[in-house]
């Protein structure tokens, strides 16, 4: 990720989105290689998801 760029926690409504797309995010992030432990991974992963409920509306 580049410097700087910062992925804020999930809101309710993107924790939800999870929930229905993909069980939870631990499944998610497995799906792209990445790991729950890691809060970078943790980040990127929110940066992933939001990229996609964009593309979802």
């Amino acid at each position: 990720m580049p410097p700087g760029i910062s992925a804020p926690p999930y809101t309710t409504e993107e924790k939800q989105w999870l929930r229905i797309h993909f069980e939870d995010e631990y499944k998610f992030l497995q799906m792209y290689g990445l790991s729950i432990y890691d809060e970078d991974d943790r980040e990127e992963g929110r940066l992933i998801a939001r990229a996609l409920m964009a593309n979802d509306d």
